[in-house]
């Protein structure tokens, strides 16, 4: 009997595949950021000022606003830490972006173990059909299955800005951007 060996790549590729489905990046709807016209700047910056500046004075009655706001947060915490430009992130700022994310997720009835993506189509889907004024789309965007609180609770929700108190320290800690890598020796 003869014996092949698997190349190492190989392996460490089926090993990968065997931990389970891997979550595809996620991303944002168009239209969803403010400053969605920028190219030239790290989307994680844009995105970042956008949701610092929603968190640093929450107004309330602005329920579209809050769901662009806390999708876009969902957005940056699903992206930063398997973004290899930001592995040399500020690790309080990482730590400080997933509890803020655990803060928004709670405060708006969506389940801690729910996808990234889902979860960001849902909140950009609302902020969409509030400020359309579209009542079937608002409950589309909103299934009770991933918003536990029901579309209207979850609008009610919104529009009372829920605290997230650790986004503001998040958002402090990736304003500077990526560390540089310290050099090899």
């Amino acid at each position: 009997m003869t014996r092949r060996l698997l190349p190492a790549g190989l392996i460490a590729v089926l090993a990968v595949a065997a931990c389970g489905p891997v979550e595809p990046p996620a991303t944002l709807p168009q239209g969803l950021s403010l400053q969605s016209g920028l190219v030239t700047r790290d989307p994680v910056i844009v995105i970042g000022q956008d949701v610092g500046e929603f968190f640093r004075a929450p107004q309330p009655g602005q329920p579209a606003a809050a769901a662009r706001a806390i999708a876009e947060l969902e957005w940056l915490a699903a992206t930063i830490p398997t973004n290899p430009r930001w592995q040399t992130a500020n690790a309080t700022a990482l730590t400080a972006l997933a509890q803020a994310r655990f803060e928004a997720r709670r405060a708006l009835g969506i389940p801690q173990s729910a996808p990234a993506q889902p979860v960001i189509n849902g909140l950009a889907g609302a902020a969409f059909a509030i400020a359309d004024n579209d009542r079937a789309e608002l409950t589309r965007a909103l299934p009770r299955a991933l918003f536990t609180l029901g579309p209207e609770g979850t609008v009610a929700a919104l529009a009372a800005p829920p605290a997230v108190p650790s986004a503001m320290l998040a958002m402090a800690g990736l304003a500077p951007g990526p560390q540089p890598r310290p050099p090899r020796r």
